[in-house]
């Protein structure tokens, strides 16, 4: 194995041939996301899907519910649930980018790669996105996978047996045990990312959290302690980013007007919907909507870290 003072370096030469734009891109790699950015960047509003997000060259930070995290060059972000988070680069210049990859996790084949370990490490209740510090044997693993961006010859037989191995590196290494916890059915997490889902699905409804806990099957108190302890937040405060993050995706994408929009994504007051919008997006609807059509705002669907 080299020295990973020689892995960073190459990892950062493969990222700079192929991540030529500044941008977060797919690759042709299935799964797998490059970033490239030359400049420290305002917040950025977007959802983030299950990942493991590996920062090559400058730093980030994020920030979900009330919790606020940073992480730079040989750390990786681990998002175990569809999370809205408010995202910055913080550390990028035009001759030093900001470079990062991304892989997406595939619950199915992380299950396969657990009932092949031999050892588990104890599943324990964490964040939804934690933290990481990447070990060697990790990026000797992510390394190889892109590789493969050089040598697209052998990437489909390759790539599906590196994610492997990558998922692998994880389960054994400091981010095993939020893995494990989220993955064991009817865990806390489990239960939590479960009611997670039907609120993706049913966000435009009102609810009311006492028949979302039975639904996750728990008390209401336990799903109140775990679901602000996975996500940050309480289970009306994750419906209410959903909503908006509908409504500017339907306003930007779909060019409704705005008292339409809102009715579509469960609000009953448009005053409301207004304040709720500007608190989060940090403008009023009419002004966000003229600021994308001005091309000074993107719109950021479920991406890597």
């Amino acid at each position: 194995m080299r020295p990973p003072r020689l892995l960073w370096r190459e990892a950062q030469a493969i990222l700079l041939r192929h991540a030529i734009e500044d941008r977060l891109c797919a690759s042709v790699l299935p799964g797998l996301h490059l970033m490239r950015f030359g400049w420290a960047s305002r917040p950025l509003v977007s959802m983030y899907s299950p990942c493991m997000a590996l920062v090559i060259q400058g730093a980030k930070s994020l920030d979900f519910g009330a919790t606020h995290l940073e992480y730079g060059a040989g750390q990786y972000l681990l998002t175990s649930i569809d999370m809205p988070v408010t995202s910055r680069i913080v550390s990028a210049t035009g001759r030093c980018p900001l470079l990062a990859m991304g892989i997406e996790i595939d619950f199915a084949e992380l299950e396969q790669v657990i009932r092949r370990c031999d050892t588990l490490p104890p599943s324990q209740s964490q964040p939804g996105i934690s933290v990481f510090e990447a070990d060697t044997d990790l990026l000797e693993a992510i390394v190889r996978l892109l590789r493969l961006l050089d040598t697209p010859e052998h990437a489909r037989a390759l790539t599906p047996l590196i994610q492997q191995e990558i998922l692998y590196r994880l389960i054994s290494g400091p981010a095993g045990s939020r893995l494990l916890e989220i993955s064991r059915h009817d865990s806390p997490s489990n239960r939590v990312a479960k009611a997670l889902g039907w609120i993706q699905k049913h966000f435009a409804q009102a609810f009311m959290v006492g028949e979302l806990a039975r639904h996750a099957g728990m008390s209401a108190s336990s799903f109140h302690q775990h679901f602000r302890a996975v996500t940050g937040m309480t289970p009306i405060q994750y419906q209410r980013r959903l909503r908006l993050h509908e409504a500017r995706r339907i306003l930007f994408v779909d060019s409704l007007d705005i008292g339409e929009a809102s009715l579509r994504v469960g609000y009953q007051s448009h005053s409301q919907f207004s304040k709720d919008y500007r608190q989060y997006f940090g403008r009023l609807p009419k002004d966000d909507v003229a600021a994308y059509a001005d091309g000074t705002v993107s719109i950021a669907a479920y991406s890597p870290g």
